[in-house]
């Protein structure tokens, strides 16, 4: 990766686990306090050696791999809000309908970060039951802690998402799961292929199931009607949540705020020279439309969060009878979006230093940058004109 260093580098060990399938070998903690080496070898030994710090961040250093954001507990915490948040918005771990009635026995979570989404996933099926659910998680670093000691099935293995294919079997999985992997090079959800090896490793009758959300911003226009109409417990969440549904033909209109405008334009060119995509969503929806010989049952949920309270919300513009509902938010509307405005900011700050080289700018000017953008998006009220985090979901049934 093409980083700016903004301070002295060193690299940060990996932790060891398990190369057996049915090894119960798992990381024991998070692993990421960079350390310097004096070992001529680890200098291009990225397997071993995976992180490098970078200012006070840590970042993957294989210069082929341009995973853009930090590996580290920052990132971590972020990935931890995020991810709540979207159980949140989503009214649970997962989206299809069928699986609370019909749990999984084997689970794949592909680019699984702090196991989070299994351990979550854990306790919504040992809720109702379901006790005997197994639990896999892949990534490229090692910072799961040790399900098990939570009571969880759980097994983790260290794998390259760039690799052609993944360390499972075919007909492995009941239910294989992967969120934000849009942004990871070459990955099995966006590689050419399309989501040849996720279905490779599901079982017939398995489910596979997609969350990701876009990397630039827009504005959702006034009122928007829903984008289908929704199940009652979809529209209980979406009124509970204060967030809107979506389609290809719900109205947006270009960021309002200057802010998140130089930041699209900047994230857009970091991305286009690392070969990344500013717009997983669509790109993931066209892989799950073109499974059709593979896939049934195919549906999917878009939703988006605004990053503030809207001034047509306030207003109550329109006869929209659900817009003119939410006028008055409560605190838990509230901070769902306060929660996705400070997961973006984190975000931004994440990805400092390759938006500081597709800007241009000096350090000084982007701190002040970074200054006038805080007191704007935190302080000035400048989210009220749809200023919103598009997220979305999709899932199918193999045949």
């Amino acid at each position: 990766m093409d980083m700016m260093s903004n301070g002295p580098a060193t690299f940060a060990p990996a932790a060891t686990s398990g190369s057996d399938l049915h090894s119960t070998t798992s990381s024991t903690g998070p692993t990421l306090a960079a350390t310097s080496t004096s070992s001529l070898a680890s200098l291009n030994d990225y397997s071993n050696f995976p992180l490098i710090r970078q200012g006070d961040r840590t970042y993957l250093r294989d210069p082929e791999n341009n995973y853009p954001l930090p590996c580290d507990l920052q990132e971590i915490h972020r990935q931890t809000l995020r991810s709540l948040m979207l159980m949140r918005v989503f009214g649970g771990p997962f989206c299809n309908p069928h699986l609370a009635d019909r749990p999984p026995k084997r689970v794949l979570e592909i680019a699984c970060g702090s196991g989070l989404w299994s351990s979550m996933s854990h306790e919504y099926f040992t809720r109702r039951g379901h006790r005997n659910v197994s639990f896999h998680g892949i990534d490229i670093v090692s910072v799961a802690p040790d399900l098990r000691k939570k009571g969880v099935h759980w097994q983790f293995r260290r794998h390259d998402l760039r690799k052609p294919r993944l360390p499972f079997p075919d007909d492995y999985f009941d239910f294989v799961f992967i969120k934000d992997a849009g942004m990871c090079p070459a990955s099995p959800a966006l590689q050419a292929s399309g989501l040849s090896e996720p279905l490779r490793v599901l079982k017939s009758g398995g489910i596979l199931e997609i969350w990701d959300s876009d990397w630039v911003f827009r504005s959702l226009l006034p009122n928007p009607a829903p984008a289908r109409k929704l199940a009652s417990r979809e529209q209980e969440t979406a009124d509970a949540t204060a967030t809107y549904t979506f389609s290809s033909a719900t109205p947006f209109t270009r960021v309002q705020n200057k802010f998140l405008q130089d930041y699209n334009s900047w994230v857009e060119k970091a991305f286009d020279r690392r070969k990344l995509t500013a717009l997983p969503c669509a790109t993931i929806g066209l892989s799950f439309n073109s499974e059709v010989d593979v896939l049934e049952n195919v549906d999917s949920r878009r939703i988006a969060i605004p990053l503030g309270e809207l001034r047509w919300e306030r207003e109550g513009h329109g006869k929209d009878p659900v817009g003119a509902s939410r006028r008055q938010l409560t605190a838990d509307q509230l901070s769902i979006r306060r929660t996705a405005l400070l997961t973006v900011v984190q975000m931004i700050e994440g990805m400092e230093h390759i938006l500081m080289e597709a800007s241009g700018k000096t350090r000084d000017e982007w701190d002040r940058w970074w200054a006038a953008m805080i007191a704007d998006l935190f302080q000035k009220g400048s989210l009220a004109n749809g200023e919103c985090l598009e997220v979305s979901a999709w899932w199918g049934r193999k045949k």
